[in-house]
């Protein structure tokens, strides 16, 4: 059943539990800097806002690619990248208007949320969020 990760930036305290989580689970051994998520720290004290792909029902990544190496999955509601197509054009890392789409220079891979696809039925960063500030919904 498609699904989507839903941000209530009120309730982040910043602890980047959700990036640990992220870089935890595709591989990159707990290296936050790694995560397919990012928490931003806003200018006012002790706001934050946590930032991942929102799978967008009309992804402009999905539509600049020249290659047709990002898809979405009709099942999951997942953005796909298929890193077998991809060319590495950056051109999804530019169109993206939340700044979603990240190269992964050391593995030369284009990287962003995938919903933890694979690794069971919720992602990690909003099953390991303490407090709920990233939930699943189902569409």
């Amino acid at each position: 059943m498609p699904q989507r990760l839903v941000v209530q930036p009120q309730y982040c305290i910043g602890c980047r539990a959700c990036e640990m989580a992220c870089a935890f689970t595709h591989g990159q051994q707990g290296q936050p800097g790694k995560s397919r998520c990012m928490t931003l720290t806003m200018a006012v004290k002790d706001e934050y806002v946590p930032m991942l792909c929102l799978q967008c029902d009309n992804a402009a990544c999905v539509q600049v690619c020249p290659v047709f190496a990002i898809s979405r999955n009709e099942q999951t509601g997942v953005v796909h990248v298929d890193m077998d197509k991809c060319m590495l054009c950056m051109a999804c890392t530019v169109a993206c208007p939340f700044g979603n789409m990240h190269f992964d220079a050391p593995n030369r891979a284009v990287v962003k949320c995938d919903l933890c696809a694979g690794y069971g039925d919720n992602p990690r960063c909003a099953m390991f969020c303490p407090t709920k500030c990233l939930s699943v919904e189902q569409l």
